[in-house]
């Protein structure tokens, strides 16, 4: 996927996925409450904000500090 596809799917993030992303403690790794947000997960995933062991990346932290700030 292209950097600027990438960049803005980003822009146009779900709340879900926001939400989902800031279920985790100091250690970086996202939790679920159920079971239903593995879709959410897969989909955070795709968009690169976590890598496949459940961690956020770069991406996922810039994004979530980008949106505390509105």
């Amino acid at each position: 996927m292209g950097f600027a596809m990438q960049k803005e799917q980003q822009e146009h993030v779900d709340q879900a996925i926001l939400q989902l992303l800031g279920h985790r403690y100091g250690d970086g790794l996202v939790y679920f409450r159920d079971d239903g947000e593995r879709r959410l997960f897969e989909q955070a995933l795709n968009m690169g904000l976590v890598n496949r062991e459940g961690y956020l990346t770069p991406a996922g932290r810039s994004l979530i500090a980008r949106n505390n700030e509105e």
